[in-house]
């Protein structure tokens, strides 16, 4: 389904890249919550992100503008060339021409961006598996988080470490929860994980011990008042 929401769309480029107040982050991502469309959007700009990141810094050889109006000034004082040397001329500075290289080089981003947010996509589908081979997804870029100190953390991209102390589904939604605790047995530090669409994981078994992906939230409902990794992106069993 389409996203009508403007003005919320517009602060998508600028909520990649950390352009956003933590109050207006917050907000974002309470709506990527549940606008499938928009985490599309910000998946494909993260890859096309990512992409552009990698490509190699290319500094000119030597500025060809001299020799462009030097070849303008001496096509003055010859003899007027034919039709097809007027073109091949004419393609000739267009190509040389530093605005066109740059023209170039972006479509070649965004093409590889749509090809990097379509992968993205088909990895989705296919569960923590594909995400993990994913190369346009890097887990080492989630900001480590202890279960004790997740109420200090400021960072959206989260990654947390610890033992499923119950799994349920949720009335409301239907979407799978878990709890993550430091140790079995007691309850009064956690943060719930919440598994929803379209990244539809595996829960982990109770009592395991694992590594949990996603985006950093707190829950200040009535009856929560909690910590949350939501929506959960990948899920790792420690051994």
């Amino acid at each position: 389904m389409k996203c009508w929401r403007t003005m919320r769309r517009r602060e998508l480029t600028r909520y990649v890249t950390d352009g956003l107040t933590p109050e207006r982050v917050r907000r974002m991502e309470d709506h990527l919550l549940d606008c499938g469309d928009c985490r599309d959007a910000v998946a494909r700009l993260r890859g096309g992100q990512r992409f552009a990141a990698h490509l190699p810094r290319v500094t000119p050889r030597r500025d060809v503008w001299d020799a462009i109006e030097a070849a303008i000034d001496r096509e003055d004082v010859q003899p007027a060339p034919s039709l097809p040397a007027r073109r091949a001329v004419r393609w000739r500075a267009v190509l040389l021409n530093p605005r066109f290289a740059l023209t170039a080089a972006a479509v070649m981003i965004l093409s590889s961006a749509i090809f990097v947010a379509a992968r993205f996509h088909a990895a989705a589908e296919q569960g923590p598996a594909g995400l993990k081979t994913l190369e346009a997804v890097d887990w080492d870029e989630f900001h480590p988080v202890n279960i004790s100190d997740i109420e200090r953390n400021t960072k959206p991209h989260v990654v947390a470490e610890g033992y499923v102390s119950e799994v349920r589904v949720n009335d409301e939604d239907g979407d799978l929860s878990f709890k993550l605790v430091d140790r079995l047995g007691e309850q009064d530090r956690f943060i719930v994980c919440e598994i929803i669409d379209p990244i539809r994981l595996k829960p982990p078994a109770v009592g395991s011990r694992v590594r949990v992906y996603g985006v950093s939230r707190y829950d200040g409902e009535h009856d929560h008042n909690w910590y949350e990794v939501h929506p959960v992106l990948n899920i790792e069993v420690v051994r």
